[in-house]
């Protein structure tokens, strides 16, 4: 056999185990840059007003996914109208080492979440989910997209069989839309009587948020210029126990379901 034969019948395989080691390679120096971002990271500000903190951390996902698994998981800072903390025992963040602007959350075990209202009233939430899942879109600008599913939520005096968030920044750049639902739901105040709703929302001036959006601003101002700019927040749609006309006692709570995002 000649060289060249050799080199042809050879090549495919040589081109194969150097794109390994580059692989290799990139997944190595990702997975250390993203060790130490986590040092300095852990109980310091994330971005504007969050505080992250964990007892322990796992990085893996070799070679073209990292993923940190977090216990004993804390995010905590101000909110648009009051503090806010979210403890879970177990959490995870799933991003490709190539390509797409794209994170993956996963949470597991208790979770205990604890916000303010558009009323300024403080609420709790201890819950126990089957599966707990997020994800985040970015682009040039920051944010522009958040997805939450939630299935089989329990806790003490709520249960909901499955519960949506999503959050998108129209492109348009004029507004956000928030959409959330839940079915099979069981739970006292707002929700009380309610075993099935669906709740579309729109936010005027969202160039307001546009900082909060690219993490450069903290929740409480951008709310506060939003509120300067006049923005304000409209339902497009909603479905209440399957009745699409909401009475004004229904069309108050589904505001209270998404006030505590803006």
């Amino acid at each position: 056999m000649r060289y060249s034969s050799r080199f042809f019948l050879y090549a495919p395989f040589l081109l194969l185990l150097v794109l390994a080691g580059v692989a290799a390679g990139h997944w190595w120096l990702a997975a250390g840059a993203l060790e130490k971002q986590l040092e300095t990271l852990k109980g310091h500000e994330a971005v504007p007003g969050v505080t992250l903190d964990w007892r322990a951390v796992v990085i893996g996902g070799f070679p073209f996914r990292l993923d940190a698994t977090f216990d004993g998981f804390t995010a905590k800072g101000a909110g648009p109208r009051g503090p806010f903390a979210w403890t879970t025992d177990k959490f995870a963040v799933h991003a490709l080492t190539y390509g797409a602007e794209k994170d993956v959350f996963e949470a597991a075990g208790n979770q205990h979440l604890a916000w303010t209202d558009g009323s300024g009233a403080s609420h709790s939430l201890a819950f126990l989910p089957g599966s707990l899942r997020a994800s985040a879109v970015r682009d040039g600008r920051g944010l522009s997209r958040f997805d939450v599913d939630i299935v089989e939520l329990g806790g003490k005096d709520i249960s909901i069989g499955r519960a949506q968030f999503h959050l998108r920044r129209d492109p348009d750049g004029q507004s956000l839309d928030l959409m959330a639902e839940g079915d099979l739901v069981k739970a006292p105040g707002p929700l009380g009587g309610v075993r099935t709703f669906h709740v579309y929302q729109t936010l005027s001036q969202a160039a307001s948020f546009a900082p909060l959006l690219a993490g450069q601003a903290r929740a409480p101002g951008s709310h506060a210029r939003w509120l300067a700019a006049g923005g304000t927040a409209r339902i497009t749609a909603a479905e209440w126990n399957g009745a699409k006309t909401l009475t004004p006692e229904q069309r108050d709570a589904a505001m209270t379901l998404l006030s505590a995002v803006y």
